[in-house]
């Protein structure tokens, strides 16, 4: 591979904070409540740090603080009763699993002055998403419940991160998110 010094500045960013996709397919097999998305971010460096000439690293963290049902409008049903897609090819149980949420992240990098002094700034990034869950659930102790009436654990797990520092103040994130909830049996 060809190396000029942008792309191999790109290639030593060290990420921290990504998660093992192995340890999340058992849940969400299991528990097939879930989406990917993608966030993308430009962050400015704050006022009072100095100018960037590189990024060293990323530690990256999500922190959900909302997981709620809320009731909406129902897909309708074909003459099997099977749910009828829209022209996207999406289906409305009649219910959305709401996740809010923040991406809680510290960029170190190297100052653009004499003694390249090592810096660091944090970016707390919020985001909200949903999560088409069915109408009701059924435990593995038989109970069915309908899904208003269910606390869901959300979990989020990191795939990737992008960075790129755009100028001296502006860096350029981009942040692949797994986000998927388990119901909890009350």
């Amino acid at each position: 591979m060809n190396c000029n010094m942008a792309n191999c500045r790109a290639e030593l960013i060290d990420v921290s904070g990504l998660c093992n996709p192995a340890d999340v397919t058992d849940v969400i097999s299991q528990y097939p409540y879930w989406l990917q998305m993608n966030i993308a971010e430009t962050l400015a460096i704050p006022v009072l740090k100095p100018d960037a000439e590189q990024i060293n690293s990323v530690n990256i963290s999500v922190d959900i603080f909302r997981a709620e049902v809320i009731k909406v409008p129902v897909s309708p049903v074909d003459a099997n009763g099977d749910y009828i897609p829209n022209l996207e090819g999406k289906v409305s149980t009649g219910r959305k699993l709401i996740i809010e949420g923040q991406l809680c992240q510290k960029i170190v990098y190297t100052a653009n002055v004499l003694d390249q002094s090592i810096h660091s700034a944090h970016f707390y990034v919020p985001f909200s998403s949903y999560i088409v869950v069915p109408s009701e659930i059924t435990f593995t102790n038989g109970t069915t419940v309908d899904s208003l009436n269910v606390e869901f654990q959300a979990n989020a797990c990191v795939e990737d991160v992008a960075v790129k520092l755009l100028d001296e103040r502006n860096i350029l994130k981009q942040v692949t998110l797994l986000l998927y909830a388990v119901p909890k049996q009350s």
